[in-house]
């Protein structure tokens, strides 16, 4: 049997739901809050290196961003 609790994306480090969803709503909160996009951004990624020290920030970045906007569409 499968265990739900962690989500796994490839080439991403292995991250609990409730990080996940820690993030998201650091990011929500902010945006709801009238604060700039960008901060909430940064927000969220200390919230997401909080949980995965062990993460580069550059790649943390993109996990994060991915969360909360979606991959880039050409």
């Amino acid at each position: 049997m499968k265990d739900t609790r962690w989500l796994t994306i490839d080439p991403y480090p292995t991250v609990s739901l409730n990080c996940r969803d820690a993030v998201q709503r650091c990011y929500a909160g902010l945006c709801d809050c009238g604060q700039p996009e960008r901060y909430a951004l940064e927000a969220a990624v200390t919230v997401f290196r909080y949980h995965h020290p062990e993460t580069p920030p550059f790649q943390a970045e993109t996990i994060v961003s991915q969360w909360v906007a979606g991959p880039v569409r050409h």
